[in-house]
C-alpha cells in the first residue's frame, strides 16, 4: 500500500522529536500538575472540580478499493470531562463532546453530545449508586475502554447506542468482585424516530426500558479480569431484544489479550446493520427476528515503558432468524477487521503517538447482494496524537 506523502512527511517530522527508546529522557510536562496548577504555581486544594479535556487529532491516509486516494487531518474525538466530589458520598460527571449535535433527543430530553451526565451516591463503603445519562451496561474490553483509545471499532461498537439516562447500582462485592444491575431507557426518541419506517403492525411497548447485568471481575492478582453482562430491552408490545457479552482479559508484565463475544437476538432491528439492507427492497422497512454475532480480539505487547505494539481483529455476522417481507431467513453480512499500530507514551499514559493500520472488509451474501450494492475493502494509514489534556 503506498502511504499518501504527507503523512510519510509527518511521519519523519515527528520521528525527529521522539528520542529513541534506548535513550530515555526526564518528562518535560509534569503531568502530575493540572494546566491551571503549571499557570498560577498554585497548587490544587479542592476535589470538587476536576477538568479535563480527551482529544485525538490524526492525519488519515485511506486506500478505498476504487484505487482512489484521500487523506485529511480529523479532529477524531474532543470530549470535556467534568468530575468532582460534592461530599464524602455524592459526586457527579459531566462528559460532554465538544463536536456533536446539542438536539435534545425527544424521549430523555438530552442531546447527543452529552455521554454522561448524572450525581452519583456511595450509599456505603461496598455499595453505590448513579443516576442520569450514562453508558450502558454491556460488558466487553472494546466497550469498556476510553473511546479516544479505540482507533476504529467493531461495527457492534458503531452501531450500538452505548449512552442512555437511567439509574446503575453498583454493589463491590470483595475487593476484586463488582456486580452491576442497571435499568435506562430502550432509546432516546420515540419508535417512530428511531426506526424509519416501523414493520407492519408493529405496537411500541408503552414503557420501553433496558436492563442489564454485570459481572466484572478481577483474578489470579489482577491478571484475569471479566467484563460479563446480559442485557434485556423491552422495545415493542411483543418484541425484545436480548443481548449476551462476555469480555476477558490476561494481563501481566509487558504482555496483554482481550477477547470479547457478542451475541444478540432482536425481535426488532435495534443495532440497525440489516435494516439498512431492507431499506433498499421494494418494501423498506425495519427488519424483524434478527441476530448479530461479534468477535473482537487484541494483543499488546509492550517491551519498553514508553512503547507499546499491538494487534486488532474483528469477526461479525448479521442473519435473519425468520423471513421477512423480501428478505428470506440466513445469513446476510460477514465484517472482517484488522489492525495493526504502535503506540509511543513520552511523558505518562495520558499522552501517546499513535501510527496505526486500519483494514475492513464487509461481504454481502447471495441474498444481500439482490438489494445491497458491492462494499470494497477499505484499508487506512493514521498518524496522530491522543491527549487527555488535564485542565483544573
Amino acid at each position: 500500500m503506498k502511504i499518501p506523502s504527507t503523512a510519510a512527511c509527518l511521519w519523519l517530522i515527528l520521528t525527529q522529536f521522539v528520542p529513541a527508546a534506548a535513550t530515555p529522557i526526564a518528562d518535560t510536562i509534569h503531568i502530575q500538575k493540572s494546566v491551571f496548577e503549571t499557570i498560577t504555581g498554585m497548587p490544587k486544594k479542592t476535589d470538587f472540580l476536576h477538568v479535563n479535556l480527551n482529544t485525538r487529532f490524526g492525519f488519515h491516509g485511506t486506500l478505498e478499493g476504487t484505487g482512489q486516494e484521500k487523506a485529511a487531518f480529523k479532529a477524531d474525538f474532543l470530549r470535556l470531562q467534568i468530575t468532582g466530589d460534592i461530599t464524602d458520598r455524592i459526586y457527579y460527571k459531566w462528559f460532554q463532546h465538544i463536536n456533536r449535535s446539542n438536539t435534545p433527543n425527544s424521549l430523555d430530553n438530552m442531546p447527543s453530545s452529552i455521554d454522561c451526565l448524572g450525581i452519583g451516591f456511595h450509599i456505603t463503603p461496598a455499595l453505590s449508586a448513579f443516576i442520569g445519562k450514562q453508558y450502558a451496561d454491556y460488558g466487553g474490553f472494546e466497550y469498556d475502554a476510553n473511546p479516544a483509545e479505540v482507533y476504529e471499532f467493531s461495527d457492534y461498537g458503531n452501531y450500538m447506542t452505548c449512552f442512555l439516562v437511567g439509574a446503575d447500582l453498583i454493589w463491590q462485592v470483595t475487593p476484586t468482585q463488582e456486580l452491576r444491575f442497571q435499568i435506562i431507557d430502550g432509546r432516546s426518541n420515540t419508535a417512530e424516530e428511531t426506526y424509519s419506517l416501523l414493520p407492519p403492525g408493529y405496537e411500541p411497548a408503552k414503557v420501553p426500558l433496558g436492563y442489564s447485568f454485570n459481572w466484572n471481575g478481577n483474578l489470579f492478582d489482577g491478571r484475569l479480569l471479566t467484563r460479563w453482562s446480559f442485557s434485556f430491552f423491552h422495545e415493542g408490545k411483543k418484541d425484545n431484544i436480548y443481548l449476551l457479552g462476555l469480555g476477558t482479559a490476561w494481563r501481566q508484565d509487558k504482555f496483554s489479550l482481550y477477547a470479547d463475544v457478542f451475541y444478540s437476538a432482536e425481535d426488532i432491528d435495534k443495532l440497525g446493520i440489516l435494516s439498512e439492507i431492507s431499506a433498499l427492497t421494494p418494501q423498506g422497512y425495519q427488519v424483524t427476528d434478527c441476530s448479530y454475532l461479534s468477535v473482537i480480539s487484541r494483543v499488546d505487547y509492550r517491551p519498553l515503558s514508553k512503547w507499546n505494539f499491538f494487534l486488532k481483529g474483528f469477526y461479525e455476522t448479521s442473519s435473519l432468524r425468520k423471513d421477512n417481507p423480501d428478505m428470506e431467513e440466513g445469513k446476510y453480512r460477514t465484517t472482517y477487521g484488522y489492525q495493526g499500530g504502535v503506540e509511543y507514551f513520552p511523558m505518562k499514559e495520558n499522552l501517546r503517538f499513535f501510527l496505526v493500520y486500519h483494514g475492513r472488509q464487509v461481504d454481502f451474501t447471495r441474498r444481500a447482494r439482490l438489494f445491497a450494492p458491492a462494499c470494497p475493502q477499505t484499508q487506512t494509514l493514521s498518524l496522530g496524537i491522543v491527549y487527555n489534556i488535564p485542565i483544573f
